[in-house]
């Protein structure tokens, strides 16, 4: 999917990285200033490095110096922004149109797959100004998309949004992945995004690449790439639905052997939701509680324990899925909790937040 070496010296900041991943989602992962960005606008063509080969797909779209340098232009890299930069005057429609070939890629059965997935329809002959900041970011995206590009390149587009909008941008993404399987290059300083959309993970420090590999096993140890201020505790989990229990008001999720009461949704039984889990809203104990109100008493084994600062990152194993769990060092203590010690892992429905 892409193949990168780049050095840019910008001031007194220099970027210098290497880069090989097949993708189909490659997350570059980093704190503000680190170079997420300019790596981003050198693969877009924005920038030009003084020393670089880039690939994009197998072709070549930078060799520097001496070698091609193809405009940005013609790299048919779309790349959509924190800012949606959507043209005021005109209607959603025409905003979609705007991109080159996008008119008769709109009026296409592809067209209007991308038109279903991201939920544009009702959007279509409204001015920007009237939408909302996750409407407007949907549009953008939808622009993006309609050009047909190699590799769909994301800025953060997250950041600018609430909790709840940015959940569900994130969910619409996760639909363009495995719908539309357009290849994307998604920056962003928040690890619950990714380890949700990400397959390859690069984390960048000071214009460099510190780690690179699966998100999962990248950002299992956090401190020793320095990113641990970074790292959100979250857990956001890829489940199929088993069954949908409407007297009891909830859905029933795999996790592998393991059973997740969530709340009830309308997804399809046998296809899969994206759930999010808030790792200070998992309770541990040594043994499955009498008498609770939540309905998960998930049985789980302890892969991992790290204290980070005032408080202990308990790593958990239920059925094939990780959790992360965050609990004060009393509480470990008490629980003498320690690799492949086994402990309950207590979630109330409520906590399980669905993503798409």
């Amino acid at each position: 999917m892409l193949q990168a070496r780049i050095v840019h010296r910008q001031g007194r900041f220099t970027l210098d990285v290497k880069l090989e991943s097949n993708g189909p989602v490659l997350g570059v992962f980093g704190a503000s200033g680190c170079g997420k960005t300019t790596l981003l606008h050198c693969i877009a063509g924005l920038v030009k490095p003084r020393e670089a080969r880039i690939e994009v797909r197998t072709r070549t779209v930078c060799n520097r110096p001496g070698g091609m340098w193809v405009p940005p232009e013609r790299r048919n890299c779309a790349l959509v922004t924190q800012e949606p930069l959507l043209f005021p005057h005109i209607s959603v429609r025409g905003n979609l149109a705007y991109a080159r070939g996008a008119m008769d890629e709109l009026e296409s059965d592809g067209g209007w797959k991308i038109v279903e997935v991201l939920r544009l329809k009702p959007l279509l002959d409204r001015k920007p100004g009237g939408l909302s900041g996750g409407e407007k970011q949907r549009v953008a995206l939808g622009r993006a998309l309609l050009s047909k590009p190699d590799l769909l390149l994301l800025d953060e587009p997250t950041s600018s949004l609430d909790a709840e909008l940015a959940r569900d941008v994130l969910s619409l993404l996760l639909r363009v992945k495995h719908d539309l399987k357009v290849p994307m290059v998604f920056v962003t300083h928040k690890a619950p995004e990714l380890l949700a959309l990400a397959d390859d993970c690069a984390v960048l420090e000071q214009g460099s690449v510190v780690a690179h590999g699966p998100p999962a096993e990248v950002l299992r140890k956090p401190r020793t790439i320095g990113v641990a201020n970074l790292v959100g505790v979250d857990n956001l989990l890829r489940l199929r639905v088993l069954r949908h229990d409407e007297p009891g008001g909830v859905t029933i999720l795999d996790m592998g052997g393991v059973e997740l009461a969530a709340p009830l949704c309308d997804i399809e039984s046998g296809s899969h939701a994206s759930i999010g889990i808030y790792a200070d809203e998992i309770m541990l104990c040594l043994e499955k509680p009498a008498g609770l109100s939540a309905r998960n008493a998930l049985a789980c084994t302890v892969t991992q324990v790290d204290e980070v600062g005032r408080e202990v990152l308990v790593r958990l194993r239920a059925g094939t899925n990780d959790l992360l769990a965050r609990i004060t060092p009393a509480a470990a203590a008490e629980l003498k909790l320690a690799g492949d010690s086994r402990a309950v892992a207590v979630v109330k429905t409520a906590a399980c937040h669905l993503l798409g």
